[in-house]
């Protein structure tokens, strides 16, 4: 409806009621305008921010591997990996290494859900390049995922100047590190708040316990010592690396 010239919008409450035998209709016209204008604002607002996290949603696809990355090097796999939120705080990484039966697999839970989170798994992802980078160029290393892990600790929280009290960030994550060497047939394993579980040829489901001491944060420790589990694998063993998202889900008896 125009009002002094200009569009107005309006909703309309209509009501009949009866009273002493007369039939009555009454009408009343809100004025709307500024609320709906509003609306369109937000709803506009809204539209935006959605593209743009949809839009980061595929960066950071691109940060895990490819499917098939681990067929090379298992006979039977599968990875579940769904952001909560569109983009979400957990990734999983995985490398070839020097040679065709060595291997990485890191499965990262990091700080926060949606944004925040995925902003931490591209630090995570550059300390991460920077790792396999240098253990290409020294074929001599003993890899280490316990090494590895200090360094992702050392390094995230001097990155994020966490390595004092009056920081303003507090930002890390928990996961685990699997190192995998097919000639030697040794599995080795290192995890922060985050367990290794496996089942072995006997069909028992063992899980090694990872380090109460989570990575990066300001609560972290610089100098934390993680520890590493060696296993010496066998055709037919089976192992499980997950974070708190898939075992936190709601349904079934617990």
């Amino acid at each position: 409806i125009k009002k002094n010239e200009k569009p107005h919008i309006f909703s309309i409450a209509i009501d009949k009621f009866e009273f002493e035998g007369q039939v009555f209709v009454t009408v009343v016209l809100t004025d709307i305008t500024d609320l709906e204008k509003a609306k369109e604002a937000i709803e506009e607002l809204h539209k935006h921010t959605q593209d743009s996290i949809h839009f980061a949603s595929l960066i950071q696809k691109a940060l895990v591997p490819l499917d098939g990355a681990l067929d090379p090097y298992f006979k039977d796999n599968f990875v579940i990996w769904q952001p909560k939120d569109i983009v979400g705080g957990d990734i999983w990484l995985f490398e070839g290494l020097r040679h065709e039966d060595e291997c990485l697999l890191m499965v990262i839970d990091c700080t926060g859900h949606g944004v925040p989170g995925a902003f931490v798994t591209m630090i995570v992802k550059a300390i991460e390049r920077e790792i396999i980078s240098k253990l290409q160029k020294h074929p001599e290393f003993d890899i280490s995922p316990a090494q590895i892990m200090q360094y992702f600790n050392e390094t995230m929280k001097k990155l994020l100047r966490q390595d004092s009290s009056d920081s303003l960030s507090n930002a890390g994550f928990d996961g685990g590190i699997i190192y995998y060497n097919r000639r030697e047939q040794i599995l080795k394993f290192t995890g922060a708040e985050t367990p290794l579980f496996y089942v072995d040829l006997d069909n028992n489901i063992n899980m090694i316990k990872g380090d109460r001491h989570s990575v990066g944060y300001k609560k972290c420790d610089i100098n934390y010592q993680y520890k590493e589990t060696i296993l010496k694998v066998e055709k037919g063993m089976r192992f499980y690396l997950t974070t708190d998202g898939f075992l936190d889900q709601n349904g079934g008896e617990k």
